[in-house]
């Protein structure tokens, strides 16, 4: 379906890059290597591209998509090539634009207002055991609140979503720890009703693979490419320690 400047379904997006070593999860790869963070990171988008992209000829109430990087990216494409099933019509694919995570952010809400959308919610691609069911407890909560946020453990947030385009996002400041609380706070400034969605962690750092492993156990079922790929490095570690096989 093509929303109309009529259309007052919801829309949930995940902001994505190409899993492109040396461009993807760089943080991780610091410490893990590139390859294998971009590995990992791959991992992550099929999981969530099988959780949460609706089933042929399904209609969940709202739509979804994926917000992209590069943006000059086949991105259908590229989520097919690192293993996952090919996008149905109606999945959306934004190109992102802007000089930051913040206008890259706010241009995607615009966007989506510019479509017809009068709810909308962006989610970050970090933490592949998120449970399908958040898309639409979030876009619910826009029904009578402006802004709903979920926040990660370190400070951060996982999910923004507003109703409408309020200039939530200029004033609260990105990548300083305090993000979810400099965010709400700018929310109250502007007046706005914010509902909290359950927290959750997002995997940015090698400590955070252990939280993602306790997440996912006993058999990652819940994300089974993640997992493979999370035992995969796990052999590999063995196998380069000193007396490793």
């Amino acid at each position: 379906m093509r929303p109309s400047a009529r259309t007052r379904r919801g829309l949930f997006l995940f902001v994505a890059r190409a899993p492109v070593p040396g461009a993807a999860k760089t943080r991780l790869g610091a410490t893990i290597g590139m390859e294998a963070a971009a590995r990992l990171y791959g991992a992550f988008l099929v999981d969530l591209a099988a959780r949460f992209t609706p089933a042929p000829g399904a209609d969940p109430g709202f739509d979804f998509g994926w917000a992209h990087t590069p943006g000059g990216l086949d991105f259908a494409r590229v989520l097919v090539g690192i293993g996952c099933a090919c996008p149905p019509p109606s999945v959306r694919f934004v190109p992102q634009a802007g000089a930051g995570l913040a206008a890259r952010l706010e241009n995607a809400f615009r966007w989506a207002a510019e479509q017809g959308y009068a709810r909308t919610v962006v989610a970050a691609t970090d933490s592949p055991h998120l449970p399908s069911a958040v898309a639409a407890r979030a876009l619910a909560a826009l029904d009578d609140h402006e802004v709903a946020i979920g926040r990660t453990a370190d400070g951060g947030y996982y999910l923004i979503g507003l109703r409408g385009v309020p200039d939530v996002l200029s004033g609260a400041p990105l990548s300083t720890g305090t993000e979810a609380d400099a965010l709400v706070a700018r929310a109250a400034e502007l007046g706005l009703r914010v509902a909290e969605l359950p927290p959750t962690f997002d995997v940015d750092t090698e400590a955070d693979l252990a939280l993602l492993r306790a997440a996912l156990a006993p058999d990652g079922a819940a994300a089974p490419r993640t997992w493979a790929a999370l035992l995969a490095l796990d052999r590999d570690r063995i196998d380069h320690e000193p007396g490793g096989a």
